[in-house]
């Protein structure tokens, strides 16, 4: 019988990773080639909400996008768009996702379709920095470790 494979996905703004697990008492293994780094965010040069008005010398309010938001929503987006592909050639089972309560959020927002049935459960902490023995305690309450 196959084993049902889990991956865990631990991310945070700026770095993310899968670790594997292949069944009870297999314990957690770091997924080769399967780490993401965030591209830096472009910070706006003028003060925020004030630009050049097109009408003469004087300045006139601008809106300003949150480029911070939109980096994190772009790579939380990259992230899901590569574990969706693994996941149509059935490289796991199940999805787990662990990281700080903004992350998970946008990434459960990218999430959609197959990929959402797979998703077995999210823990809302960062442990992207932890040890794999450290996120095993984590893990217990959703699968055996």
């Amino acid at each position: 019988m196959k084993p049902t494979i889990t991956w865990i996905v631990l991310a945070n703004a700026r770095t993310a990773r899968v670790v594997t697990h292949q069944g009870p008492g297999k314990g957690l293994t770091a997924l080769a080639g399967k780490t993401w780094q965030a591209a830096e965010a472009s910070v706006p040069r003028d003060k925020a909400g004030v630009g050049h008005s097109s009408a003469g010398p004087g300045v006139a309010a601008v809106e300003q996008s949150d480029a911070k938001l939109i980096n994190e929503t772009r790579f939380a987006k990259e992230i899901v768009a590569q574990i969706a592909t693994d996941f149509l050639v059935k490289k796991f089972n199940r999805l787990i996702l662990v990281s700080g309560p903004h992350m998970i959020g946008l990434l459960r927002a990218e999430i959609d379709g197959p990929l959402s049935a797979a998703l077995l459960g999210e823990i809302p902490k960062d442990l992207s920095a932890q040890s794999l023995d450290q996120i095993e305690t984590h893990l217990g309450e959703l699968i055996a470790i």
